[in-house]
């Protein structure tokens, strides 16, 4: 049976929660096992209770992270989103979003899934970029509506 291996700290960030859970859980081989994955999930899931972390629907979150990489997680709020990040990259979030169509990592990775030569990509850290239309151009947008040429408006 698996125990939870370290209990919130009261006042601590998500950050430092994050980062207590991974030196308490710390992946002991090329890659985590079972044991390890259970752990750290009971040790999230006790610190977003601790934290009363409201929840809303699952659904995707982009997040820009310290070292300028982008990645992303399924959760419920973006705080379980930024300590799972934390937890799993070793690295604290610049920022977060719910991204529930994609359309933020979108914008870094516009191919689609990352391919094997974004791996290692880092983006300079700025606010988050925002999604934009793809099928107009950026001006097209900001074009006033009006009538077409061949209408001639009522007659009088």
């Amino acid at each position: 049976m698996i125990t939870q291996p370290t209990v919130p700290v009261p006042g601590e960030t998500i950050a430092e929660a994050g980062e207590r859970i991974r030196a308490a859980v710390p992946i002991r081989g090329a890659r985590a096992i079972e044991d390890e994955c259970i752990a750290r999930r009971l040790a999230i899931e006790a610190t977003l209770a601790a934290r009363k972390v409201w929840h809303q629907e699952r659904c995707w979150h982009t997040a820009q992270l310290a070292d300028g990489q982008i990645s992303g997680v399924w959760a419920q709020s973006t705080e379980e989103a930024e300590l799972d990040l934390t937890v799993w990259h070793g690295q604290r979030c610049h920022w977060v979003l719910a991204d529930p169509g994609n359309l933020i990592r979108a914008e870094y990775f516009p191919q689609g899934i990352r391919r094997a030569v974004d791996a290692g990509r880092r983006f300079p850290l700025a606010p988050p970029r925002r999604p934009r239309d793809q099928f107009a151009p950026a001006g097209s947008l900001l074009d006033p509506l009006g009538a077409p040429d061949s209408w001639a408006g009522p007659h009088h």
